[in-house]
Parts: C-alpha cells; structure tokens; sequence
C-alpha cells in the first residue's frame, strides 16, 4: 500500500499547517487590538496592533510549550473569575489575577531550554517584524494612497512578518551553555503577556451571551465580528502559502527558529 502522502511533501504539508495555526491567531489579535487602540492612536493603531500580534504570534511558533502553558493559565484565570464574578469581571483585575500567577510560574517552572530558547529575543523579534509589516502598508496608504481591504491586510501582514521574522531571528547568535540570566523573567513576562490576552479574549467573548450592556472589550470584539471570517480565511491562507514555499524551497533556516 503507497503513502498517502508523498514522503518530500510531507514537511510541506507540516510547515503549512503550523504558519495557517500562526495566521488564526494572528487575524482576531490584530482585528480586535487595531479597534481597540484606534481612538488613543489613530492611524498608527495597525502598526501597535501588528506588532503585539506579531509578538504572540513568535511566541507561538518558536516556543510552544511557553505559549500554550500561557494560554491555559490565562483561559483558567478566566474561567474561575467568571464563575465568581459572572461575565461582566472587571479585565483589571482578570490581568492582575493572571499577570500575578504568569510570573510565579515563569520563575518556579522549568520548561525544556530548546522549547523556550531565547524567547525574549524572539518576541522582541515578532514586535519589530511586525511593526515593520504594518509600517509599510501605512506608508503605501498616506503616501501612494494604496487602501487594502481587511482580508489583503491579515493575508500581507502574517506572510511579510513571518518571512521577515524567520529572516532575522536566523543571524542571531546561539547562545551556548543553556538557560541565560534573565530567563525566568523573560519567560514570566512572556507568558503573562499571552494569559493576560487569553483571559481578556474569553470574558469578552462570554459577555456577547451576557445579560446586559456588553462591557468594553466585548463592544470591541462585537464591531469587528463582521470582519473576522474573512480576516481568518486570508490570514491562514497566506500563511500556509508562505511557510509552504519556504519549505518546498528548501530554506533550512526556518527550522532553526
């Protein structure tokens, strides 16, 4: 009986569906924090709002356990808030609750070093690639008068930052010897930062079910539902299309990420 998929495509196949998982997360994270920040920031709103997309994103993709022990710690906190708050918990203290065990945990938890090395170096990576990304699409706006539709935006932004993210993270030096000074720190920060998200992320999805008027990040989330569906399609299908052919073209430095 042959393979059902041929032996050289299957890396392919892989990378692809690791870059369209980026892209998903990518798209609401963008979608919800460019509205949010708009009335403080203005115009420049999407290049914040890629930039801390394109951080979680980097600490998705090249520290997983770190990222994913963060999500889980951050749906608990949520979960357990709002079974003893209701829907309506106030998102200060949700991201005090889950900024507090994030950093008690970055310090008492030994995650494996090739699981997590460098993670500070790869999200400060994500924020400027990702910044840089939405930089260029403001000036073709403001400068040649160039306006994407969302979708074109999601599907530029997760492709161009994670060509340049892998670009740039394969010229760092390797640091030899294992766990650096900072680490614990770093992992902490890190792992608050994506808690404090997934914690927000679910209450404001649960007051859309809510009794009452929606609270603030849900109003957010509610004006960029129409959005979203289309965001998500562009977002994943560029990702699996750059990540592919960084493969199928043999660029061995995106494993090295």
């Amino acid at each position: 009986m042959g393979q059902a998929v041929p032996l050289h495509l299957s890396p392919v196949l892989i990378r692809a569906a690791i870059w369209s998982l980026i892209g998903m997360i990518y798209a609401p994270l963008y979608l919800v924090l460019a509205e949010l920040l708009a009335p403080a920031l203005g115009d420049y709103a999407g290049v914040a709002a890629a930039a801390a997309a394109g951080g979680i994103g980097a600490a998705f993709y090249g520290a997983r356990q770190l990222a994913l022990t963060a999500s889980l710690i951050g749906t608990g906190c949520g979960i357990v808030a709002m079974a003893m708050t209701g829907p309506h918990v106030a998102p200060w203290a949700l991201s005090l609750a889950a900024a507090v065990l994030s950093i008690a945990v970055g310090f008492l938890v030994r995650f494996p070093h090739r699981c997590t090395a460098d993670v500070g170096v790869k999200v400060l990576a994500g924020l400027g690639t990702g910044a840089a990304s939405a930089a260029l699409l403001l000036v073709a706006e403001q400068a040649l008068g160039v306006q994407l539709p969302v979708p074109a935006v999601l599907a530029f932004l997760v492709s161009v930052t994670g060509v340049l993210y892998v670009s740039v993270l394969v010229v760092r030096p390797v640091r030899m010897g294992g766990r650096g000074r900072f680490c614990d720190l770093s992992e902490g920060l890190v792992i608050g930062v994506i808690a404090i998200v997934a914690a927000n992320g679910l209450a404001a999805f649960a007051g859309i079910f809510a009794v009452g008027d929606p609270g603030a990040l849900t109003s957010v989330l509610l004006r960029v539902t129409e959005q979203l569906p289309a965001a998500l399609l562009a977002a994943m299908f560029a990702g699996a299309v750059a990540g592919g052919l960084l493969e199928l073209f043999e660029f061995d430095w995106v494993d090295r990420v």
